[in-house]
């Protein structure tokens, strides 16, 4: 799925006169925070008795959306960023209040299909910190993964992933298409229109001008008294 909307925001930028070369150019604040984010999410925490184990993960999944939102809010000048920030904060928020992310049983079986039964029993052994299913003590459920998709993509999602989904790919359609500063500087057709409108400068009579010195030649005899 994020693949998905990389690409196809990178394709609607090309089709609206876009390029690579712009993509490219773009130079995104505080952009390590983005990798760290994403990072954070994929250590795994070994089983330990209690809930400890349960507790570090989610912390760390918690931390990771601080730290990416962090990361979106010093870009936010960036089209689709603002939408980005919505969707992580939503995230976030569900996800704190609940200690994961609760995941709706009818989304899981619109999602699963005929592997319904096995996922939910996945979900329910192996969930961990991201996912839970669902239970009457969740609050804002309705934030939580309540969007069912069925194949290719067989999978549950919350507003704020599809909010986010749509963000990155709105704002990288728009860094695909719109040319950066440097790149303005390299071609900017209105200097150039202007450049052969003018014609070329005038040469400067003051500067082309011989400079004449005002002491005395040695080689001429020297003026009668």
């Amino acid at each position: 799925m994020v693949v998905a909307v990389i690409v196809g925001g990178v394709l609607v930028g090309l089709a609206l006169g876009g390029s690579l070369r712009n993509l490219a150019e773009v130079q995104l604040r505080w952009w390590p925070l983005a990798v760290a984010g994403f990072v954070l999410q994929l250590i795994r925490v070994p089983s330990r008795p209690g809930q400890i184990d349960h507790w570090i993960a989610v912390g760390l999944l918690l931390a990771s959306y601080a730290v990416l939102l962090v990361f979106v809010g010093a870009n936010l000048r960036h089209l689709g960023f603002p939408l980005i920030a919505v969707g992580f904060a939503l995230n976030l928020l569900v996800i704190g209040v609940n200690g994961g992310m609760p995941v709706k049983d009818q989304a899981l079986r619109e999602a699963a299909g005929s592997r319904y039964e096995r996922s939910r029993q996945t979900l329910l052994e192996k969930g961990g910190a991201k996912h839970h299913l669902a239970t009457s003590e969740d609050a804002l459920v309705q934030l939580g993964d309540v969007i069912g998709i069925g194949g290719p993509v067989r999978n549950v999602f919350s507003p704020g992933d599809l909010l986010s989904y749509a963000g990155v790919a709105w704002a990288l359609a728009e860094l695909t298409r719109r040319p950066t500063r440097r790149h303005q500087a390299e071609f900017d057709p209105a200097a150039v229109t202007q450049a052969r409108t003018d014609g070329p400068r005038p040469a400067d009579p003051d500067q082309d001008a011989p400079r004449q010195s005002s002491a005395p030649d040695p080689a001429l005899p020297p003026p009668w008294p």
